[in-house]
């Protein structure tokens, strides 16, 4: 009897160490996946020269759908938006108040045929699914230079512990020369 009290006690044991390491590595696998969302957006960032939002772009027939017309020309609001809808991606959160001018994400926009997001000048209350600051490096010169810093936010899926954890995973893109975005506010910090 003493034998078998003490074997269930351990069985007990072991079967808890398992569930805390399946769950330690799921955790980490989703976390890394929020590290590479954010890496694939600032390559985006930095490919279109800053934030731009192309609305009129050339239509195309789609290949898979015949009779489909599909933008083919995007900017990189319009890119980050199919790359995130295309992963799935559903987590949301605050944007920083640190002073600075910062531009929220609220949502994805797809019409079939275009892709764009609903975005504004972030405020604290609103949760975003992704933010973003424009930063200006100070050089007033016939090459400027800026800087973006995106925020995006992992998606911890436990129910209670998830309204209380938001976990942010932040990046900012190399020097971008003579941008090309759309007119966001640049912010007057140099880093």
């Amino acid at each position: 009897m003493k034998n078998s009290v003490s074997n269930i006690w351990l069985l007990g044991i072991i079967i808890v160490f398992i569930l805390i390491f399946a769950a330690y590595i799921a955790i980490t696998i989703n976390y890394t996946q929020s590290f590479k969302y954010k890496n694939e957006i600032l390559n985006i960032i930095e490919k279109h020269h800053g934030m731009t939002d192309v609305s009129d772009g050339d239509q195309v027939e789609s290949v898979i759908k015949s009779g489909e017309n599909v933008t083919i020309n995007i900017g990189a609001i319009q890119a980050i938006t199919l790359y995130l809808q295309g992963n799935a991606y559903t987590a949301t959160g605050n944007c920083p108040d640190d002073g600075d001018t910062w531009y929220g994400v609220k949502a994805f926009e797809w019409d079939g045929t275009r892709a764009g997001a609903e975005y504004e000048e972030a405020d604290q209350k609103t949760r975003y699914l992704y933010c973003f600051a424009k930063f200006g490096t100070g050089k007033i010169s016939k090459y400027s230079t800026i800087y973006y810093k995106v925020r995006l936010f992992y998606k911890f899926e436990f129910p209670v512990l998830s309204e209380f954890l938001s976990i942010k995973v932040e990046g900012m893109t190399d020097e971008i020369y003579n941008p090309a975005d759309d007119g966001f506010t640049a912010n007057d910090n140099v880093y």
